[in-house]
């Protein structure tokens, strides 16, 4: 057998849900510590709007290798979270999946996977960039979370999705989650023009999270707001044509922000 063909058995094997009680209970222990001797603080804004039953779709913004670990300890339930194929080798791949991490790969059905966990209650957390970036503003999402979305819509699963915008200053973790979006205006084009649909909801899901980082002051994310037409995603019922100008976005970094650009 081909090592080529033995990766991918391994990564079909991924996708199982490997949470358990038991798994679930000492490893939440263990991050809860790691991360308490790592960090000074974490500062959670909007945590009010996370649900706390049933399934949601998480997404925010990828700076650090802590985004995963410290946002599973804030929903503190378990949940599900698409990872690169290359963290789940070894130790840390059986850990990982043992809190719910299942690989992402373009030729293993990660949508039937997360429709499954669903169906189960729980929610899903999607870093859309796809990778983690270190230059200070939020690169533009990838479409896999729009396909998700539409098929849960599509297979009568009500998923709200929380956008997270998230931040790192001194030893401080700075998360600040958005009211859940609700995918209804965006579906209505979805049987009239699929692929506008998707651009156009994976689109304001960006700027949904570009705009909660300059909240918290990212100066980065704030320009990228500033120089597109179609801005900040409105609630379901109302025009989706608001201007930046009328987001309120800080014109400064906060008080307690000391750079322009945030990781």
């Amino acid at each position: 057998m081909s090592s080529k063909q033995t990766q991918m058995d391994r990564l079909k094997a991924s996708m199982r849900d490997y949470k358990d009680p038991v798994s679930f209970f000492l490893l939440s222990l263990l991050a809860k510590l790691v991360i308490a001797m790592h960090f000074k603080k974490i500062d959670i804004r909007g945590k009010e709007n996370l649900p706390s039953v049933g399934p949601f779709i998480c997404i925010a913004n990828h700076s650090s290798r802590w985004d995963g670990p410290t946002l599973g300890r804030i929903i503190d339930r378990p949940a599900n979270f698409m990872v690169s194929p290359n963290e789940l080798k070894g130790l840390q791949g059986f850990l990982l999946s043992r809190v719910g991490a299942f690989p992402a790969h373009p030729k293993l059905d990660f949508v039937g996977h997360v429709l499954q966990q669903f169906k189960k209650g729980e929610p899903f957390v999607i870093f859309p960039e796809g990778n983690v970036f270190y230059d200070g503003h939020t690169h533009p999402f990838k479409k896999g979370i729009a396909r998700i979305a539409f098929a849960a819509h599509q297979n009568n699963i009500e998923v709200p999705i929380v956008p997270v915008g998230i931040t790192y200053e001194s030893g401080i973790a700075h998360y600040s989650f958005g009211p859940a979006i609700s995918i209804e205006t965006y579906a209505a084009d979805l049987q009239i023009n699929p692929a506008a649909a998707s651009k156009r909801l994976t689109t304001s899901l960006h700027r949904e999270v570009c705009y909660l980082r300059s909240e918290l002051g990212c100066l980065a994310d704030r320009r990228q707001l500033d120089q597109v037409e179609a801005n900040h995603f409105i609630p379901a019922g109302e025009a989706d044509s608001m201007v930046t100008g009328s987001l309120n976005v800080p014109t400064t970094c906060s008080p307690s922000s000391k750079a322009a650009t945030c990781t």
